[in-house]
This record gives C-alpha cells, structure tokens and sequence, in this order.
C-alpha cells in the first residue's frame, strides 16, 4: 500500500468522524446513523474504485478525472438512500454529510497528489509541481484547500441555516461551482461541447439545486 493510498483512506475516516460529530452536536448519534455513515462511506469507496477501475481499460489515467468521484457519490448517495428505508429512516440526513465530504476530500486530495492521480494541465509558474513527466498545476492540493474553505463556510452557515436539508444544498452549490472552474486546470482527454463531463455535471448540480431552494423559499414565503 502507497503513501497515497493510506492518506486516502485516512480521508474516508475523516469523513466519517466528521459526521460522527455533526450528528452528536445535533443528538442524532444512534446506532442508526452509525450504520448510515458506514454504509455511505463504504459504498463511497466502492463505488470510486470500480469505476476507476472499469475506466482504467479504456483510457489514461489523466482522462479518467471525475469519473471515479462521480461513481462514489452516486454508489454512495443509492446505498445511504437504501439503508434509511432498510432501518425506517424518514428525516433527512444530507446536512451531516454535508459537512463530512468537504472534511473527507480536504484529507483525501493529498493521497491524490501523493499517488500522483487527478493531475493539473501543463503550467510552469511558482506554484507548479513535476508530476507524469511534466510541471503542472498541483490541483489537487487546490482541490484540498477548495474543499477547507467550503467546509469553513458551511460551519459559518450552520447555525443560520434552520431548516433541515438547507445545509447539504449549500454544499451541493458550493462543491457544483468551485470543482467547474477547478476543472479548466485538470488535464483531460474527454470534452463534450468544450466541456468535461464532470463540468456538465457540476453545472446540472448547482443549477436544479438553486433552483430548488428558491422553489423551496417561495413556498414557505407564501404559507
């Protein structure tokens, strides 16, 4: 196991100790919360190995990108969404999460940049670092500090934000803008309209999310 590996996982646990503590602030630390933060991160880091691993046959390693990240939050967002009907789960559990992500992917990123994988474009400036046989962006140590900055922002917006799930939107409009423009500087193979796919996706997140929240306002607005 490489040094990059091991910070990774340590990024898993992050996460998860995270939302251990976002949920006892909040007297939600139940055995069945327990179980959902297990399952989420578990089948988190499942989903992101399979996928990269079933890309990995199909392209280089700079033009997978995203896809291994896409594949844990959709293996990880079906398996909690399961497991709350499995237990009877009916409130929503996004805001604990919201804040164990950005924790987990502040950790996380640096096993990226130690592997090296998830690589900048080409760019010789003050900032650059030597990865596959080039000086490029160190983007994911700006991911790491992306991620930190979110995370200090919804800390700040947590005890302003009273209504359950408004937090886990926020995060989903922040993550969805800041991993858009921090994608002009990942070195990629696959666009689609001159965008990568995990640009598409960012851009579907932070669009029906604000959307929804404003829907979500106006209605408690006119009742």
């Amino acid at each position: 196991m490489t040094a990059g590996e091991i910070v990774t996982g340590l990024g898993y646990l992050t996460g998860a100790v995270v939302f251990y503590l976002a949920a006892k602030s909040k007297k939600l630390d139940t055995r069945g919360m327990g179980i959902l933060a297990a399952v989420g991160f578990s089948a988190g880091a499942i989903g992101a190995k399979v996928t990269q691993s079933l890309f990995s046959g199909f392209s280089s390693n700079i033009s997978q990108t995203g896809r291994a990240l896409f594949g844990g939050l959709v293996v990880g967002w079906l398996a909690v969404e399961t497991t709350k009907r499995v237990l009877g789960i009916r409130r929503s559990t996004g805001d604990l999460f919201a804040l164990a992500l950005p924790a987990g992917e502040a950790v996380g990123r640096i096993g990226c940049f130690l592997n090296p994988c998830c690589v900048g474009t080409k760019y010789d400036g003050p900032l650059a670092v030597f990865q596959l046989g080039e000086l490029r962006h160190p983007t994911q140590l700006y991911s790491s500090a992306t991620a930190l900055v979110l995370l200090a922002v919804l800390l700040y917006l947590r005890p302003r934000l009273t209504r359950e799930g408004d937090l886990f939107k926020a995060y989903l409009i922040g993550f969805g803008f800041t991993r858009f423009f921090l994608e002009f500087i990942r070195d990629h193979n696959t666009t689609w309209a001159g965008l990568t796919p995990m640009q598409w996706f960012c851009a579907e997140v932070f669009v029906f999310t604000s959307l929804w929240w404003v829907i979500l306002n106006r209605r408690v607005a006119t009742t």
